[in-house]
Parts: C-alpha cells; sequence; structure tokens
C-alpha cells in the first residue's frame, strides 16, 4: 500500500511542476457551473464533524484559481491569501477577490505577520527577471524586495516562520550562493546561508513548515510520514509514518499534517508531546490529498486546506464543522455584497 502511494505522490508532484513550467490547465466549465447548485441543494449533516449546514446560499465566483502554490492569513488573521498561477486571489469576509498586486506566479510562498516571502517567475509584462530567487513584501505584493538569488533560482520548496523569518528552502540545484542541493537555512533575510545534514530523514520531501517564533524547529512532509527536527534540519525523528503531502505550524507551535495512508487525514501535534489528534475533515479520495494547510495566526480553531484538485475547506471550531470555498480551482462566495 505505501508503495502505490509513494508512486501516486510522485505523480502528483510531477504534475504541479509542469503545470508550473508554463502549461496553462483546461477547466470543464460546465462541470464548475453545477457548484453553486450542488452546495445550495445539499443538505449538509454533521456526522464525524465532517461536513455542515450553511446559513448562506453559496454562490460561485468570478475567481479561479490555475494552480495553488500556497495558503496562508493574514497578520491580522482576516484575509486568507492563495497564491495561483496568475497573482494572487484573496478570501476574506466571505468574498473572493483579485489582491491589488502585478499577477506574478508565486512558487514557495509563505505568509508571516507582516507580509510573505515567495519565490516564482514574473508576472506578464513585468520588468522583473526570471526567476525572481527569493523575495519579501510588507504590503501583499505591491511591491517586492529583491533578498537573494534573483535570476538564479525557483525555490517551489520553502518555509518561513510567522514571527522569526527564519528562511528554510529545499534547494534544487548549485547556484552562487549553495554548493549542494538539499536544505538550507537562513536567520537573517538572505545574508548567510547555512545547509542542514538532515540525518534521520526517510523519503522524499512533499512539504516543510518552520516553527513561527524557534528558528531552529523545521517539519518536513514525505514519503515516509513526518519528521521534525529542533537542531536547523542537523537531525530529525520521525513523528508519523503515514505518507505525509502537507506541514504547517499553528502560531502555538503546534504541527498540523496533512497525510494519506488508508484514507486521507488532518492531524494536530501537540508542541509539547508530539501527541497526535485527528481531526474530522470532509472525505477525500486518496487522488485528492491535501496540498496545503493553513492555521489563522488569531485563532487556532480556524484551519483551512486546500487539496491536489483544487478544492478547498475551512473550518472555525478545530474540524467540527467545515465549509467548502472553492471547488476544482472555482472560488465559492460565501457572502452576497459588493467586494471590498
Amino acid at each position: 500500500m505505501k508503495k502505490l502511494i509513494f508512486a501516486l505522490l510522485i505523480a502528483l508532484l510531477a504534475g504541479s511542476i509542469a503545470a508550473c513550467s508554463g502549461e496553462e490547465e483546461v477547466m470543464d466549465n460546465e462541470a464548475i457551473k453545477e457548484v453553486a447548485e450542488d452546495h445550495s441543494e445539499k443538505e449538509k449533516t454533521n456526522e464525524g464533524g465532517t461536513t455542515t449546514a450553511e446559513e448562506n446560499t453559496p454562490e460561485l465566483s468570478d475567481i479561479e484559481l490555475m494552480h495553488i502554490h500556497g495558503l496562508g492569513f493574514s497578520g491580522d488573521g482576516a484575509g486568507l491569501y492563495v497564491p495561483s498561477h496568475d497573482g494572487l486571489k484573496v478570501f476574506e469576509n466571505g468574498l473572493w477577490d483579485e489582491a491589488s498586486a502585478e499577477p506574478h506566479d508565486y512558487m514557495g510562498f509563505v505568509m508571516v505577520d507582516d507580509g510573505f516571502y515567495s519565490s516564482g517567475h514574473p508576472g506578464p509584462g513585468s520588468s522583473l527577471k526570471n526567476p525572481v530567487g527569493v523575495v519579501k513584501t510588507t504590503d501583499m505584493g505591491k511591491t517586492l524586495e529583491m533578498l537573494d538569488l534573483y535570476q538564479e533560482v525557483d525555490f517551489h520548496g520553502m518555509a518561513v516562520g510567522y514571527k522569526s523569518h527564519a528562511i528554510y528552502v529545499i534547494n534544487p540545484q548549485a547556484n552562487s550562493r549553495m554548493d549542494d542541493i538539499g536544505l538550507y537555512y537562513s536567520t537573517d533575510d538572505t545574508e548567510t546561508w547555512t545547509k542542514s545534514e538532515m540525518t534521520g530523514l526517510q523519503g522524499p520531501v512533499f512539504s516543510i513548515a518552520v516553527h513561527p517564533t524557534d528558528d531552529a524547529t523545521v517539519a518536513l512532509g514525505t514519503s515516509e510520514g513526518v519528521f521534525l527536527s529542533n537542531d536547523f534540519g542537523e537531525t530529525f525523528e520521525s513523528v508519523s509514518d503515514s505518507p505525509t503531502t502537507a506541514v504547517t505550524f499553528s502560531a502555538a507551535g503546534d504541527l498540523v499534517a496533512g497525510s494519506v495512508s488508508s484514507e486521507v487525514t488532518l492531524t494536530i501535534f501537540d508542541s509539547e508531546t508530539n501527541e497526535p489528534q485527528l481531526i474530522s475533515i470532509p472525505e477525500l479520495n486518496e487522488e485528492n490529498s491535501i496540498g496545503y494547510i493553513a492555521v489563522n495566526p488569531q485563532d487556532d480553531d480556524q484551519i483551512t486546506f486546500t487539496t491536489v484538485e483544487k478544492d478547498m475547506y475551512m473550518t472555525k471550531d478545530s474540524g467540527d464543522n467545515w465549509i467548502q470555498i472553492a471547488e476544482k480551482g472555482t472560488g465559492i462566495n460565501l457572502e452576497t455584497g459588493t467586494k471590498q
């Protein structure tokens, strides 16, 4: 079973990378149009805490997520930001909208308390060169600070401490700042980089997350499970042996992981004991595993995750009830009214 799941994860990862190389996805618009009707007619049950009834009738937005390259809440917890192939999308007050920034193709996107860090490619018509290396913004992408490796590397695997701003990257190739492939970190906004030995790590890395305040704590999700390091990635210990496609940390420092074995699961690991707590989620098939997870920095009970098929779900009560806010890449508005 694990070999089958591993093969599936490799295929999904390869498909994601290919999609980001410039190929456009073709969406079945007729199928998408059925989403609003499906949501308005479904009577959601609360069995097992996996679904919920909506007070408002959801309706399709005009926001389409061509790809999903990350997920994160703004520092005040009000806005959920989603980087797509054609720029940032924002879900706030129950409505989807475009971010007020150039439509860059952000990769390795990570929200922090005062903005975000990212890598990726410049958008159409941009004066920026490709790739952008490591960039930082404190005005949600209206202006970008080029930190390092401009025109050299596009980091798909990157994570940053929400408050510490410690940067970790999975380096895919040797470059002017890094002599080898592997895990590197910087605690001074890319002034210096240090390579981690990654002793004890098993399996290809699918996801990475950094503790919000502790520079030295980093988690990796691999085909062999969840691995945690408290010494800047020098050594890793296994926390779970389920193949893991997504990891993140809550503001309180709890590790959250999306895994797939006999079923797709969402688990929170206690920051002190690493004891796992399984969170009820909507039923997902193994081909639609969790891609990214975000926990609201102002409310640990509010969790959002995306799937590889670009569905997106949100809970405000730690999984007792869930609402769907995107289906197959089309955003779903939960409120009616004018976009702010």
